[in-house]
């Protein structure tokens, strides 16, 4: 049993350009690095809500776990279904790459990873808009700057609030109601 009673952990889905790494980084510390101050305060978040990531980044191409973990993600924080799907909306129907990460529906990647694996309670570190349906789950940093102090607090009160719903619920999915109250005759 996890520290929440053996309900599901909290899910972040981590999107990595934009997030924990900048174009400006990179052109400092060279392509494809990892800002390790940005990636520690997703791994804070990871420690401190007990939480899985799963990948819904372009980086998902190629398994970018290890380089995650190089980076400062605790080894062990990877849901067991780490990544999202890379759906047919998301490809190019010309080409059959993927679509740039504006036009990618990533949104729609999310929701059928959440739906697939039974996820109700996460949270998304995303730069681009993934849709209405995500709404108060989606922390938006600006691409220019990644992941900041101000979006790691917006995370963490996103998180507590899930964690505070999911303790007022039953394990069912369902609020608990008090004994004295279903056995109470009007």
């Amino acid at each position: 049993m996890n520290k929440h009673g053996g309900a599901a952990p909290l899910t972040v889905y981590l999107d990595v350009d934009g997030v924990v790494t900048t174009v400006g980084y990179q052109r400092q510390a060279g392509k494809d690095r990892l800002n390790p101050a940005q990636v520690a305060l997703v791994a804070g978040l990871v420690r401190d809500f007990d939480a899985k990531v799963v990948v819904s980044s372009t980086w998902r191409v190629d398994d970018c776990r290890p380089t995650l973990v190089e980076a400062g993600l605790p080894e062990d924080c990877f849901h067991p279904d780490w990544c999202t799907a890379i759906l047919p909306t998301s490809r190019d129907a010309e080409r059959g790459g993927m679509l740039p990460a504006e036009r990618a529906r990533r949104g729609d990647e999310i929701a059928e990873h959440a739906t697939r694996n039974h996820i109700t309670h996460y949270l998304i570190l995303d730069d681009v808009e993934v849709g209405p349906v995500h709404t108060g789950r989606h922390v938006r940093p600006v691409a220019e700057h990644g992941l900041r102090e101000a979006d790691d607090l917006l995370a963490r009160t996103l998180l507590a609030g899930m964690e505070d719903a999911r303790r007022m619920m039953g394990q069912t999915g369902s609020f608990h109601v008090p004994a004295d109250l279903r056995s109470s005759r009007y």
